[in-house]
């Protein structure tokens, strides 16, 4: 009898998965480089970006509570468009969770750097060798680890944002970038990097207590929190400094705290900015190694059914988590954060419109199938309208990251 994921997960464990997959390392890199698309007007780049993400979120919403299964987008796409789209979508969900953990794991070495002079490549080596381990001793523990991290992070935040407090209103926070609304867009497209994770969480739907209710539930209320401490972290950034010191900062967040507290709060903000990368790469193994479990379990490709194997003390994926660790070291030692970014929204952007594009295929094909405990509301027959909004506004935000590469921004 071939074994199953343990459900172990409950709705708040799911929930800061889903925060602490989203508040990671992007928020620490990408608020600077934003700046200087959007100038003052940075917090409306933020409240885009997470509004196409929620749009979006809505259509994984409805497809969890309908298959709570492990392969995430994978299997929302082969349901709605079938296996052969879902395996070729698979590489570019694969592609995009490997690089990005092997970017983050050079943004950690490049903040530990700041605190212990330790060479690059050992130090990438070792966060996602440690976060690999993590996800080989089970979810549960992932998650213990996960929560600890993501409420570090957002004390962190919150420290920002608590120091900046006084200083609120004393920038014009309506005063538009000198190229306009396409300033605004672009900072958008870049931040989305910051809006990714929940992608990673409805992976976790094998291994969640009553999935069917609580991960709609995880997917969106972590969303809309995020939202609401983003933009909070973008009118604080703006309010404290201004936006061209933020745009040539290393560490934007960092220098804002030591404008008001010196070097020990800068060194606080690293000692969070790690924690904050380093379950970013946990998530980003995790959610890659189920998806890699399940494309294994669902194909008949002889070679791949290694990867259904679950073993260890924490039953899990094993040979999956191993081989995208090693995927991500390599990746690890000639990676780049930019330019990893850049990447990783091209290929989320049509990961997120293929999902979207799915769920209005599932809804034609399957009119009479019965509502799930989710179902998106405002539609016009039985085609949900804020899919059709999400393509849209998937399609404006992937031409703008088009743009941020052509004319260097990254």
């Amino acid at each position: 009898m071939s074994k199953k994921l343990r459900r172990t997960l409950g709705f708040w464990d799911l929930f800061l998965f889903g925060v602490g997959g989203v508040v990671g390392a992007g928020i620490y890199a990408i608020i600077g480089q934003a700046a200087a698309l959007s100038g003052n007007m940075l917090w409306l780049s933020f409240i885009l970006a997470a509004t196409v993400a929620l749009l979006t979120g809505l259509a994984y919403a409805e497809f969890v509570s309908r298959f709570p299964d492990a392969g995430g987008s994978y299997e929302y796409i082969r349901q709605g468009l079938g296996p052969r789209t879902a395996l070729y979508m698979s590489v570019f969900i694969t592609f995009t969770g490997v690089v990005a953990a092997a970017a983050i794991a050079i943004s950690f070495a490049d903040y530990i750097s700041l605190l212990i002079d330790f060479p690059n490549w050992i130090v990438v080596m070792a966060i996602i060798g440690l976060m690999a381990f993590f996800n080989i001793i089970g979810s549960k523990y992932s998650s213990y680890y996960n929560g600890f991290a993501t409420v570090v992070t957002i004390l962190g935040l919150g420290l920002v944002i608590g120091l900046a407090v006084p200083d609120f209103g004393s920038t014009d926070l309506l005063s538009f970038p000198d190229n306009g609304w396409a300033g605004i867009l672009s900072g958008g497209a870049l931040i989305f990097f910051s809006y990714i994770g929940f992608e990673d969480l409805v992976k976790m739907a094998e291994e969640a207590k009553n999935p069917r209710r609580n991960m709609p539930l995880a997917v969106m209320l972590s969303g809309i929190t995020v939202l609401v401490l983003y933009v909070l972290i973008a009118i604080s950034a703006i309010s404290v400094m201004d936006w061209r010191e933020l745009a040539d900062s290393s560490g934007p967040l960092a220098a804002v705290i030591e404008s008001k507290l010196g070097a020990i709060g800068s060194t606080i903000l690293v000692v969070v900015a790690l924690f904050a990368t380093s379950k970013t790469i946990l998530s980003n193994i995790l959610g890659t190694s189920r998806l890699l479990y399940d494309v294994a379990r669902d194909s008949e490709i002889g070679w791949l059914k290694k990867f259904t194997t679950l073993s260890g003390i924490g039953n899990v994926p094993n040979f999956a988590i191993i081989a995208i660790a090693l995927l991500a070291i390599g990746f690890g030692m000639i990676g780049n954060l930019k330019t990893v970014a850049s990447i990783s929204n091209v290929f989320i952007f049509i990961v997120f419109g293929t999902v979207n594009l799915a769920l209005i295929r599932y809804r034609l094909k399957n009119p009479e199938a019965s509502k799930p405990s989710f179902f998106i509301p405002l539609n016009l027959k039985n085609i949900p309208v804020p899919t059709i909004l999400a393509l849209i506004t998937i399609s404006i935000l992937f031409g703008f990251t088009i743009y941020n590469l052509m004319q260097g921004h990254m």
